[in-house]
């Protein structure tokens, strides 16, 4: 998904150096993506290897010289493959935690009960920075963006409320007894 996201970002914005793709993700994407911002220069390495972007280097008056990084038509072509790819949409989700209840018998109860405690508190804040984010960006969009904002946050918001349900539900069964 890394290659994906820089390839669009460099499509839609035009060059940027590597910070500036950091800064995006982190500023625009970061509550939709789990893209670790060290790896982004490895990501830009291997795509400019596979010629799907150029790098030039650049120096604004005295400033230290920056990687400018461009996306070629090669690079295009291969954004629209991934894009077209994850039309597919294989939904297969994997939780790490199910390994905590197939192991069940070697944390107690309680154990249990903090454990999703907490993760409802940490999901009711994302969902509410989420909420916050939704708000503070979609009116700053393009019009004929905004649907689309709406959908990916819209997306997330109903992950993160299914899943509290799911924790929800999970206390009331071991408080019931298991």
């Amino acid at each position: 998904m890394v290659p994906l996201y820089i390839l669009g970002l460099l499509l839609r914005f035009g060059p940027q150096h590597g910070y500036q793709i950091k800064k995006m993700i982190q500023e625009q994407l970061a509550d939709f993506t789990q893209i670790k911002l060290p790896t982004i220069y490895y990501h830009l390495e291997r795509l400019e290897s596979s010629g799907f972007v150029s790098a030039q280097m650049d120096q604004e008056g005295s400033r230290p010289e920056k990687t400018v990084y461009s996306i070629s038509e090669k690079g295009i072509e291969n954004f629209n493959m991934l894009l077209s790819e994850e039309l597919n949409m294989h939904y297969r989700p994997m939780f790490d935690v199910d390994a905590v209840f197939y192991f069940s018998d070697y944390v107690t109860q309680q154990e249990l009960l903090d454990g999703l405690s907490k993760h409802i508190e940490n999901l009711t804040s994302s969902l509410a920075r989420i909420t916050e984010h939704r708000a503070k960006t979609i009116p700053y969009m393009p019009e004929a963006m905004q649907p689309f904002a709406d959908i990916i946050f819209e997306h997330h918001a109903a992950h993160y409320q299914a899943e509290m349900k799911w924790a929800k539900k999970s206390i009331q069964t071991i408080k019931g007894g298991y």
